[in-house]
């Protein structure tokens, strides 16, 4: 009988860890709205860093409690606006942000934005990277929750 009581309790102890995650689920009401800011952007074979108001753009993402998002990029002579879906996605241990750009979106031009993008997101340093490729050179930008 012993063995059978420390059997279920260690089953019912094993059972939860599987069921909580080891970073905080996104998708709740409580995490909602966020706005994601870029606060830094790095192209490596230039071995270049950009900070702040030094950063060739100004970017943030407001994501809302429907899964739907706002994508809004700031130069010195426009702002472009975007807006879709997105859905996160654990891969490998890592949590990836996907945003689905609009129909209506897709006509902005492609070096502004691409149709879809996936970002690593970091609970340890609250933070979501981009890494890709802008006229065939690496780049990576970093959003800071804000």
């Amino acid at each position: 009988m012993k063995y059978i009581i420390g059997l279920v309790l260690f089953l019912s102890i094993f059972s939860c860890n599987i069921n909580n995650p080891s970073y905080p689920e996104l998708h709740t009401p409580n995490n909602f709205p966020q706005k994601w800011e870029l606060v830094q952007m790095s192209f490596p074979s230039e071995n270049k860093q950009q900070k702040g108001l030094k950063m060739a753009w100004q970017e943030s993402y407001l994501l809302l409690p429907d899964s739907t998002f706002l994508k809004k990029r700031m130069t010195a002579t426009e702002t472009i606006t975007a807006e879709g879906k997105f859905y996160t996605e654990k891969q490998n241990d890592d949590l990836y942000i996907h945003f689905e750009f609009n129909e209506k979106s897709k006509t902005l031009d492609s070096s502004s934005f691409t149709e879809k993008e996936r970002l690593l997101f970091s609970t340890e340093e609250d933070k979501m990277t981009l890494i890709s490729m802008q006229n065939g050179k690496k780049q990576i930008l970093d959003y800071q929750l804000k």
